[in-house]
């Protein structure tokens, strides 16, 4: 079961993520129409986006209570600032040293940030285990099954 509940958490984070991504994303599009510049609108559009994350992320993927209502936010914070300092400089080495577009930058960007703030928030911000109308829609779903021959084979490993 702890292997679905990461997995069932990971695609409800897909979700925060991806929500959030298509404001940091859009966020970015229009403040670079706007002749924002380059690095300020990285970070502008990525702060609005965390916001959004943080709230998103309790309400969907994640249970707080882990730490202090302080705490957890100062933690949440501290993981999203090194995500930001990993979009910021992906964005800045795609669009400065390899010479591609903005957006591409930011879409380059975007998996590999995805990946750090689950990882992040699941281990240094949140509960490990899903909200509960996560947990019981995952307690409905059809157990896998395993046969005989995988058995054998996972116990051969």
């Amino acid at each position: 079961m702890p292997n679905r509940i990461i997995w069932m958490q990971f695609l409800l984070y897909l979700v925060v993520g991806g929500l959030s991504s298509c404001v940091d994303v859009g966020g970015f599009w229009l403040l670079v129409t706007m002749s924002v510049p380059l690095l300020a609108a990285s970070v502008m559009s990525f702060i609005a986006a965390t916001m959004l994350n943080y709230i998103l992320s309790y309400q969907v993927a994640f249970v707080r209570g882990l730490h202090t209502p302080s705490s957890e936010l100062v933690r949440f914070w501290l993981v999203s600032l090194f995500g930001l300092a990993m979009n910021t400089l992906i964005v800045w080495l795609v669009v400065g040293v390899l010479g591609a577009t903005p957006v591409a930058g930011k879409l380059i960007a975007l998996p590999i940030v995805l990946g750090w703030n689950f990882i992040g928030r699941r281990l240094f911000v949140f509960h490990r285990d899903l909200p509960p109308p996560a947990l019981a829609h995952l307690a409905k779903l059809p157990k896998p099954v395993i046969h005989q021959s995988e058995r054998d084979e996972l116990g051969s490993l």
